[in-house]
């Protein structure tokens, strides 16, 4: 086995194993301790006698750079009998592949296995043929791990095997949780980790619609014994010294009965341990007026998920109970907690399949009467789109869904791409909501009500900075940079999925992408006012020029899979070649201030490319005026095109910029040019221009040019030079790449391995 020697057919030494825990983006992210690994290497000990590490690759960073080889190795290089990985979330599916394939590379004699919720929803994951790993683990691991190392220690290690459920029906059959297994991270933990981790219980046997936990199988509640469960945390507290800790309770459902609950709180109280706060989620329909006194006497916060403040969709989501006084009893808990200072958090569901716009803005009431009350409140609201989870119960039974909500599931299996944080979220939840319009009613609905809380928070007791930093994430979750992430991967798939059309269409009708946008390119303001206000500009003009130029949408000339590049102030490649862009935005500014574009003026736009500059010249003309657009390449004319629906100032076509004669008009009723290419001079035959016209451009070598404005004065030029700068080369017709015949690529071409192409210079 690996490095082993076996004797007789049996291994002449300890099974070594190693429990690693990979990180994750679940809901255990930035958690201490990973007790359901310390619970199972006490487990696998005191069984098999087997050597068992424990590794967190999270927590390894606060060494430096983590070596994979290293970990796998061991301390000696020896290696490992049994490597486990814990996939605690779907999310983590793809990074516990990565260190499966590598493990069986290094190692491969070793039993590689894999626990966890997503290998409990999906073990058709874990093992196939050609799998990386030998075992999947479904449900709770510890008798499972038992049964490997005994095959390992057999010497027939088990091979393509699917283990369990086999729960442990008495919770304090397990051995006392070991912490000296995480001896290696004490020093460092509080470098990486944000609160420490216990559980005190498992199982829950509730139903709600979105939930992973049935996807261990056993759902029945079983904690440990009061005594057990407090000698967990002391044993903890010795180990860590938790003073300044919070410690999150990561149980599905925490004290679901009433006696345990109370005694547990009872005694928890007593013990006085000195965290800053004890997190814990519970129920709302579980708990009264008494338990909030416990609660604040053990110095506990509690969250709920509330899901929604609709009880239609409540219905919808599975929650249990009569669900108008489910809601009622949330404002009574509101204000018990007020009252004796318990902290608290809720969490709703946005976009849960069924949702509609009217459930929507039926919930946002609710909570805008609960954590606005002129009262005060000592909870935070979280607010969440909807994420598919295998192994949920709308997971089992999406067919029926889709039937009676025409939900669209975009991306069913979403944890084998790329793209997993956008994907895990991109449904339609039902026939009157799609993916975008929740998106903008969340940001209109709960967005404010998110952003008031915190100056209505009351709660001034132990851990008060903790929860502030909750709500001011809350918050940050709703701000433009995170709605604009989201924004730029909804486009992107259509790209790579090849609806193209549709995507272009829902972007030019999308007013949250329009106010995003908008909101993004502001920050530029400054900046932009600088340079184009520089030596040349004048100073009436500048102002003008910087608002056109941030209130055009940008967003809307660009490639389908940069709409989040089009905030920034640099220039976008708009084909293959990279010879066509659109500008920088402080390109536009200072050109369009150098030309003192006036209303009423005639302007030329030669370069055009998709048309991005002459939308910022048709608001700084207006009405009045006209634009003239010419662009060489007719794939990026018939791209633009569409944008400059209804406004009739601007024209744009295909043609040789260079050459007067394909303007489309006649040169001498022009006022002003300006270009987006770079010349090695200003052509001659520009002097058809009417007297006094004006022209800016590059001018100059292939690597750099100076702007310079060219002012018709009889039968030349004046030259003025201004900014080095470098632009795109002049193409012609010739040069123009051939549009591909065939669609675009598919997800299938990952496309998170996709290669951004190298950006000119403005």
């Amino acid at each position: 086995m690996g490095r082993g020697r076996l004797r007789y057919g049996v291994m002449s030494r300890p099974v070594r194993v190693l429990l690693l825990w990979p990180g994750t983006d679940g809901a255990a992210a930035g958690n201490f301790g990973v007790p359901q690994l310390v619970l199972l290497a006490t487990y696998a000990r005191a069984k098999t006698g087997a050597r068992v590490d424990i590794r967190d690759i999270e927590t390894e960073r606060a060494f430096g750079a983590v070596s994979l080889p290293a970990l796998l190795g061991g301390d000696d290089g020896a290696g490992y009998d049994v490597i486990a990985l814990g996939v605690y979330s779907s999310f983590d599916y793809l990074k516990c592949v990565a260190i499966a394939e590598a493990a069986r590379e290094l190692y491969p004699s070793a039993v590689i296995v894999a626990g966890g919720y997503h290998a409990s929803a999906r073990p058709g994951d874990i093992v196939y043929d050609g799998s990386p790993f030998d075992v999947c683990i479904v449900g709770e691991g510890e008798k499972p791990m038992v049964r490997v190392i005994e095959s390992v220690e057999g010497g027939s290690p088990l091979r393509g095997e699917i283990l369990g459920p086999d729960p442990v029906d008495d919770l304090d059959e397990l051995p006392p949780s070991d912490w000296s297994f995480l001896a290696r991270y004490r020093d460092v933990a509080r470098k990486v980790n944000s609160q420490a981790q216990v559980y005190f219980s498992r199982g829950c046997p509730f139903d709600c619609a979105f939930c992973m936990e049935r996807a261990k199988r056993e759902v029945s509640w079983r904690p440990l014994s009061i005594e057990r469960a407090i000698e967990e945390i002391r044993s903890l507290h010795r180990f860590l010294d938790l003073r300044t800790w919070t410690v999150y309770v990561a149980d599905a459902l925490f004290g679901m009965k009433v006696s345990w609950r109370r005694k547990f709180l009872e005694a928890l109280a007593r013990e006085n341990i000195p965290v800053d706060k004890f997190w814990l989620l519970i129920r709302v329909d579980l708990i009264d007026e008494v338990d909030l006194e416990l609660f604040r006497a053990a110095n506990c916060g509690l969250g709920f998920g509330l899901e929604s403040g609709d009880p239609a969709h409540l219905a919808t989501i599975r929650k249990a109970g009569r669900l108008d006084e489910y809601l009622d009893r949330m404002r009574k808990i509101s204000v018990w907690a007020r009252e004796h200072q318990v902290p608290w958090g809720a969490n709703v569901i946005v976009g849960h399949p069924g949702e509609t716009p009217d459930s929507i803005v039926r919930s946002a009431a609710y909570l805008r009467e609960l954590f606005l009350d002129p009262k005060g409140v000592t909870g935070f609201l979280s607010v969440d789109p909807f994420r598919l989870y295998p192994g949920s119960p709308i997971d089992s039974e999406r067919s029926q869904w889709e039937a009676r909500f025409g939900c669209v599931f975009h991306r069913p299996d979403w944890w084998h791409d790329g793209d997993q944080e956008f994907l895990a979220e991109w449904v339609d939840p039902s026939r009157e909501l799609t993916y975008l319009e929740r998106m903008r009613l969340q940001h209109e609905h709960f967005g404010p009500i998110v952003s008031e809380i915190e100056k209505n928070f009351v709660y001034s007791g132990p851990a008060r900075s903790y929860f502030v930093r909750a709500i001011r994430d809350q918050v940050r979750q709703d701000d433009a940079t995170t709605r604009m992430h989201y924004l730029d991967r909804y486009y992107a798939w259509h790209r790579y999925l090849g609806r193209s059309s549709r995507g272009d269409s829902h972007r030019r009708s999308d007013a949250l992408l329009a106010t995003t946008a908008r909101a993004m390119r502001e920050r530029h303001r400054a900046s932009l006012t600088r340079y184009a206000g520089g030596e040349g500009a004048r100073v009436e003009v500048v102002d003008r020029v910087v608002s056109a130029v941030l209130d055009a949408p940008r967003e809307l000339f660009v490639p389908l899979d940069r709409v989040k590049e089009s905030v920034r102030d640099a220039p976008i490649p708009l084909d293959a070649t990279g010879d066509s862009t659109v500008s920088a935005l402080h390109a536009y500014a200072r050109m369009f201030s150098l030309l003192g574009i006036e209303s009423g003026d005639r302007v030329v736009d030669l370069g055009a490319g998709t048309g991005f500059g002459s939308s910022v010249l048709a608001t700084l003309v207006g009405a009045d005026g006209a634009v003239f657009s010419v662009e060489v390449d007719p794939a990026l004319v018939a791209r633009g095109a569409p944008m400059f629906t209804g406004i009739s100032q601007v024209r744009l076509r295909s043609g040789d910029a260079t050459d007067p004669s394909q303007w489309g008009v006649d040169p001498a009723t022009i006022d002003k040019v300006a270009v987006g290419f770079a010349l090695e001079e200003i052509p001659s035959t520009w002097l058809a221009l009417r007297e006094g016209a004006v022209v800016v451009a590059p001018v100059g070598a292939r690597e750099e040019q100076k702007l310079l404005r060219a002012t018709r004065v009889g039968d030349r030029f004046e030259i003025e030079t201004f900014d080095s700068v470098v632009f795109v080369r002049r193409r012609t017709s010739d040069e123009v790449p051939v549009a591909p015949s065939k669609r675009e690529p598919s997800a299938s071409s990952e496309p998170h391995k996709r290669v951004y192409l190298p950006v000119a210079k403005d």
